[in-house]
């Protein structure tokens, strides 16, 4: 009689137990976003920036074709702002794009991040990005400037795009692994409990190394060559105060004529953004082609001479250019500027 009680009372005890309510789980970890989620939530982010970008241009399109190349600081400082504090715990490690694609940005506990180590992570992830394409003369990255440029550029840029594509496991880039940061979906809440795969920084280092050698070759090859006489071009143009940038570069073409022969085309080609919307834009022309001429000792052995007159804006987060190109033969060149008709 006493076995069958105590029976019951278990019975009783257990009922009890599983109608408190259900029981407490542990903590579960997060779930790494993909590589499509990251994109997309980028493209989108991107659209809601270029739309920004868009609208300054509207209404600043002369103040923004003034500034040049100190252009893209203005978008990159729209850009810090944006990603800065929306991934940050102010915008609760999400930007519209993320938002949508159900994804945050957290640190390895879960955690949003804090507004500076949110500013920092976009900064890594930012300046090679808007140095890339950036109104630089190129006669700058061969000098000790133009290292460090060409360092962040392609050192930094190169091992942010391999980390996005080859890291797997954790799917941090640089700018992830310089303040601790994932990439997660919303859902399930909980600590990051993934590592990255150490050969992947070892492949960084290399990558590093390797661009900062070639710094130094190309530091050789641009004192051999053409090069010396194209950046004393560059720079001699560049001297009239009107342009922001000039680049002159020198090639062939070929094309395939009846019959299967191929014929040849030497040329030299400057492109030549200009501080202001030329009041004649064939007289700017021809300020370029007259310093070409008389600078450039070997001109009148090309069969063209084109120049590019560029003027407009570039902020990195949208852009408007206005170009007009201009062909002829070095004597076509002189004939007209020969003619007393030329207007300053």
């Amino acid at each position: 009689m006493k076995d069958s009680n105590m029976d019951k009372s278990s019975v009783e005890s257990d009922s009890v137990s599983v109608n408190e309510g259900p029981p407490s789980l542990d903590p579960s970890h997060r779930v790494i976003s993909g590589f499509w989620g990251r994109i997309l939530a980028l493209i989108i982010d991107s659209l809601c920036l270029g739309l920004i970008g868009l609208v300054l241009g509207l209404f600043l399109f002369d103040p923004l074709m003034r500034l040049g190349g100190w252009g893209r600081l203005v978008g990159f400082s729209i850009t810090l702002v944006y990603f800065g504090l929306l991934n940050s715990k102010t915008g609760k490690g999400q930007t519209p794009g993320k938002r949508i694609m159900k994804i945050e940005v957290v640190d390895r506990s879960g955690n949003y991040l804090p507004v500076g180590r949110s500013f920092l992570r976009y900064i890594v992830l930012g300046i090679p990005f808007f140095l890339n394409g950036a109104m630089i003369s190129p006669s700058v990255f061969f000098s000790p400037l133009g290292y460090l440029i060409g360092f962040i550029l392609f050192g930094a840029g190169g091992a942010i795009i391999y980390l996005y594509i080859g890291n797997r496991q954790t799917r941090q880039s640089l700018h992830d692994l310089v303040v601790g940061s994932f990439v997660v979906k919303t859902i399930p809440k909980g600590q990051v409990i993934d590592a990255i795969w150490k050969p992947h920084l070892i492949v960084v280092g290399v990558w590093l190394l390797v661009v900062v050698c070639l710094s130094v070759v190309m530091t050789g090859l641009s004192k051999k060559g053409i090069f010396p006489e194209l950046i004393a071009v560059q720079k001699e143009i560049a001297s009239s105060g009107n342009v922001h940038v000039v680049t002159v570069t020198a090639g062939k073409s070929f094309k395939v004529v009846i019959g299967g022969n191929r014929s040849e085309t030497t040329y030299l080609q400057a492109t030549a953004i200009w501080k202001e919307c030329p009041h004649d834009i064939e007289a700017a022309a021809q300020q370029v082609a007259a310093v070409i001429l008389q600078k450039y000792a070997t001109i009148m052995e090309k069969d063209v001479l084109v120049v590019t007159i560029t003027y407009g804006y570039d902020i990195g987060i949208a852009r408007r250019w206005k170009s007009q190109h201009f062909q002829h033969s070095p004597s076509e060149w002189q004939g007209i500027l020969a003619k007393p008709s030329v207007k300053e």
